[in-house]
């Protein structure tokens, strides 16, 4: 059996052999969980992180409703979330975005807004993302 399984991993390329760490680099399961943001006056606001990289967002500030999904993975200090759905009222053109970065901050993720909107600045840090128990 053991010869078998030795045979089979020098079977695989290089890279195949190697995409367990990257992988487990890039998505850690010990980030993965749901949040809910903290610290934000009238804004209700959730965030899924996938095992797989998937990522699940909604952001309610007063009339304004946003969902998002796409994949995350880590970055300098944190996370990029990168979008590939987002659904927003046509009429608020400028709540659309492609990319949010989250700092890591302990046992929290600290989220620089991707827009200039009301009381949210671009890049401004303003609330964070507490995970659920």
């Amino acid at each position: 059996v053991t010869a078998f399984v030795l045979a089979i991993a020098c079977a695989l390329p290089v890279s195949a052999q190697q995409a367990a760490p990257e992988t487990e680099a890039a998505h850690p399961a010990s980030l993965a969980g749901d949040y809910h943001l903290e610290g934000v006056m009238e804004t209700g606001s959730g965030l899924r992180l996938q095992d797989d990289g998937g990522f699940q967002w909604f952001f309610m500030y007063g009339a304004l409703d946003l969902y998002a999904k796409g994949t995350w993975s880590r970055a300098g200090d944190g996370i990029d979330l990168v979008v590939t759905d987002l659904q927003f009222p046509p009429q608020v053109p400028e709540a659309k975005f492609d990319r949010m970065h989250l700092r890591i901050d302990g046992d929290e993720l600290a989220p620089q807004w991707p827009w200039d909107m009301d009381a949210f600045r671009k890049g401004e840090v303003r609330g964070a993302y507490v995970r659920e128990e």
